[in-house]
């Protein structure tokens, strides 16, 4: 009887449990109804994933793929006042800003043309700036894109054009958006509402583009939750649209809501539905999620003196805040620690250079390092002669003779003392063989006195 009940008790944990694990998964999609066949919610702070649908599924990025384009760029040009002039360009299928040979933008004008009129042209132009041909920026995208964490990625062009070699997945688009959306420059960009060009003389008109990402910009509305809503979405402050007939209608998504940003990555959705599945995702994100900053970086700013410097001192700082995100209505119950560990400190430092690392310690147990960084340059106070070309040559040239003296008197003394050795040595020889001999002339005298008396 109690095996049978054993058996009964058994089955029903089994039932239970498979009934609640579907009862979940309609929940959620309740919740979550999309008509993208692939989407991606990642919480910014931490990169976990709070919802997917097909997030793993190749797929077509179209224009999404800009975002990294552009990033790349601000990645590589340290002057983004430079100044490029176009030269001749193949034709390029717009959208497109319809550059002419002879014109002249700087790189930023040129990133905010990609950003808010998705110029397929402008994409090439960068692309060539930067690593001199397509194909190898096309290397620079999908060496960037695994570093990051993506494994189900290749571009094979800037710009997003169709291509069936060029493709991705919700998820490492959701990582690439992460990631654009860490530099300054780039929120600055992707923000941006409009833009105008004055007339050039190779392009005698104005152009005005306003960003292709109707959250931003747009006074249509759409159908949410039963009501017709705007488009237009305050909390979003980015980043891509992107459409091809292959792709499908594509958007990545950021927004930020009582301090905590969360990316959208839907694709393959459809006109209206590509803003109802965006927002569907953010609010499920906000309503469903809490984010709670477990360290502050700006709550260990700490500095170091530092001798003979200009500044007088080092200031630094983790590189970055530490955030957990949990589901609605649940607390943080870990308790964390932290330690400080400064490293390399030796001049010159410039603001954002790594310092040392910041350890975070959980329930006692070491599991998360962020780096520590400078937060302002410091440099010597003699750094006419220690970061001047011509003294920094004569130093180690310097270094190299001093080094090269060291060795001489080493190769010297040991010669010296390797010749008062075999001095030695050769002395206790002959004292050894004269001791010997004359011990030997003793025994013979003492055998042939042996031999008189017998």
């Amino acid at each position: 009887m109690k095996k049978i009940s054993s058996v009964l008790i058994a089955f029903l944990l089994v039932f239970a449990s498979v009934f609640t694990s579907i009862g979940n998964v309609f929940a959620e999609q309740k919740v979550v109804n999309l008509e993208a066949k692939s989407a991606v919610l990642m919480d910014y702070e931490t990169g976990k994933v709070l919802y997917q649908k097909n997030g793993n599924v190749k797929i077509y990025p179209a224009s999404t793929t800009k975002a990294w384009t552009a990033y790349l760029v601000i990645k590589n040009v340290p002057d983004l006042n430079e100044k490029i002039t176009i030269g001749d360009l193949p034709y390029i299928e717009p959208s497109s800003m319809f550059l002419k040979k002879g014109e002249t933008f700087t790189v930023k004008e040129l990133l905010t043309a990609l950003m808010v009129h998705s110029c397929n042209d402008v994409a090439y132009v960068l692309a060539e700036h930067v690593s001199g041909s397509i194909p190898e920026f096309a290397d620079l995208m999908n060496k960037e894109a695994e570093a990051i964490g993506c494994t189900g990625t290749h571009f094979n062009n800037p710009n997003g054009l169709p291509d069936t070699n060029h493709y991705t997945t919700a998820k490492d688009m959701a990582l690439i958006a992460r990631k654009c959306m860490s530099d300054s420059v780039f929120r600055e960009i992707v923000a941006t509402k409009s833009v105008k060009f004055k007339p050039t003389k190779q392009y005698p008109h104005e152009r005005v583009y306003t960003n292709s990402n109707k959250f931003l910009t747009s006074h249509q509305k759409i159908m949410y939750r039963g009501k017709r809503i705007d488009i237009k979405y305050d909390i979003v402050d980015g980043i891509k649209t992107g459409f091809t007939n292959a792709a499908g209608k594509c958007l990545l998504t950021s927004a930020v809501k009582d301090n905590q940003r969360i990316i959208s990555a839907v694709f393959n959705s459809t006109n209206e539905g590509i803003y109802v599945d965006s927002r569907t995702l953010i609010d499920y994100g906000f309503e469903n999620y809490d984010s709670f900053t477990i360290m502050d970086k700006s709550d260990y700013v700490d500095s170091k003196r530092k001798w003979f410097s200009k500044q007088k001192k080092l200031m630094y700082q983790p590189k970055e805040s530490y955030t957990v995100v949990l589901p609605e209505g649940q607390t943080v119950t870990d308790e964390f620690t932290f330690k400080t560990d400064l490293q390399d400190t030796s001049l010159p430092i410039s603001s954002g250079d790594k310092v040392g690392e910041f350890y975070i310690y959980k329930n006692g147990e070491k599991f998360k390092t962020i780096d520590l960084v400078a937060k302002n340059d410091v440099t010597s106070k003699f750094a006419f002669l220690t970061e001047n070309t011509f003294f920094r040559v004569l130093l180690s040239i310097l270094k190299v003779a001093i080094a090269a003296l060291l060795l001489f008197l080493i190769y010297k003394l040991s010669r010296k003392y390797y010749r008062r050795y075999k001095r030695k040595q050769r002395a206790q020889m002959k004292k050894k063989k004269k001791s010997n001999s004359s011990k030997n002339k003793n025994q013979t005298v003492k055998k042939d006195t042996g031999k008189t008396r017998k």
